[in-house]
């Protein structure tokens, strides 16, 4: 059977799955890439990618870092607080923006995260979020 990616274990697929290739992850961090697309359906008018789809790509890549930390008590649930996201420049379509993701702290289930994205070395947002505990059913 084949080893699972970190993208396998999150609930999203396509067109809701933001990023598109690992670059490189580890236990509590992780580097990650999409490339920015006109077809996309989340892309404006204007040709950009919405702050709110970076922010989401950034708690993507931080769920991807925990489910290939090879840590079994580390799960991540949905995106539970932002506590600062700073959009610095825009992501247009034919961009790659790079997503690095650390994670700073996990204590009971929640995890905190610090991501950056950026498009060739330029910032493009920041932000500092949690991920919580997934909910049983």
């Amino acid at each position: 059977m084949a080893e699972p990616t970190p993208f396998s274990v999150l609930p999203h697929r396509a067109p809701f799955l933001l990023l598109d290739r690992t670059v490189e992850v580890g236990t509590d961090h992780g580097v990650f890439a999409k490339l920015v697309c006109a077809n996309d359906p989340c892309i404006a008018a204007d040709g950009t990618l919405p702050g709110v789809f970076v922010l989401e790509a950034m708690a993507q890549a931080g769920g991807a870092v925990l489910a290939s930390g090879g840590q079994s008590q580390r799960t991540a649930g949905p995106l539970a607080k932002v506590d600062g996201f700073r959009l610095h420049d825009a992501v247009r379509v034919g961009d790659e923006l790079r997503v690095e993701a650390r994670l700073v702290r996990y204590t009971r289930g929640v995890s905190i995260f610090e991501a950056r994205a950026s498009v060739e070395g330029r910032l493009c947002a920041e932000a500092r979020f949690s991920l919580a505990v997934p909910a049983i059913r």
